[in-house]
């Protein structure tokens, strides 16, 4: 078992199943302790039981709100004595033609997509800050560097995300705080089925066209987001920040 978070506190949003809970495995198995937040308190649960006794706590939290935010950080802090770590995971997604989709359809994914990163990194950047170190770990897309048919909503909250990475890496390089952001292609999580519901299709099918749209003919595992996501907030990441590193088994290259 290796030992690479070794020491550190991790809070992860979205962290109830598919990448988020890849990654909260992952930080418990290389040492942290770690608190997961999703809206599904069934999710956290199921969770938090596979981790090592105690070394995953759940919360329910809508990284939409204001209030429950606060609330999460409360106990956050109260629970673990500060992060070393954010993951901001927490994602929703929306699919259609542009002309179909209505502005309320943007308002509510940037609000969780993009704004929920700002709350939730902001909790907790206090603490970061005067302790003189920390890591800030944006779930992007690939959809946030490139266009893609049918998803203006999704594409444009993700850019949003992967800009305000840029910056927060800037404005936090002098206070020992890294800020980076990893850029999954098509991964094996419960949001494809929710994709495939949208577009009319079947799972299993589904899975099949996007593997063939990629030079490796497959779709990422969530644990290999994970293993990225275990590299970026331990040591070894200490001198990066600011990038956004994209992994979707050769479809964008950038």
């Amino acid at each position: 078992m290796g030992q690479r978070l070794e020491g550190k506190r991790a809070v992860i949003t979205g962290g109830g199943r598919g990448i988020g809970k890849a990654i909260a495995l992952s930080y418990v198995r290389e040492g942290a302790q770690c608190v997961i937040t999703s809206r599904n308190l069934d999710d956290l649960e199921a969770t938090s039981k596979e981790g090592p006794d105690g070394a995953i706590k759940p919360f329910v939290c809508d990284v939409s709100s204001d209030e429950s935010v606060t609330s999460m950080a409360k106990f956050v802090n109260d629970e673990l004595g500060g992060v070393d770590i954010v993951v901001n995971n927490a994602g929703i997604h929306a699919a259609g033609r542009f002309l179909d989709i209505d502005p309320a359809t943007y308002s509510r994914l940037y609000e969780v997509n993009v704004v929920g990163i700002v709350r939730v990194s902001q909790a907790f950047l206090g603490g970061m800050i005067e302790r003189g170190r920390g890591s800030i770990v944006n779930i992007a897309s690939t959809a946030g560097l490139f266009e893609s048919p049918g998803q203006a909503p999704y594409n444009a909250s993700k850019h949003g995300a992967v800009g305000l990475t840029r910056c927060m890496g800037l404005e936090l390089a002098s206070s020992g705080v890294t800020c980076n952001a990893i850029c999954p292609g098509f991964v094996d999580t419960p949001m494809l089925d929710g994709f495939a519901e949208l577009v009319g299709a079947e799972s299993d099918e589904l899975r099949n066209q996007l593997a063939k749209r990629t030079p490796m003919g497959r779709i990422l595992s969530p644990d290999e987001i994970a293993n990225l996501a275990v590299y970026l907030g331990s040591d070894e990441a200490s001198g990066m920040t600011g990038q956004t590193m994209a992994i979707s088994n050769g479809m964008r290259m950038s």
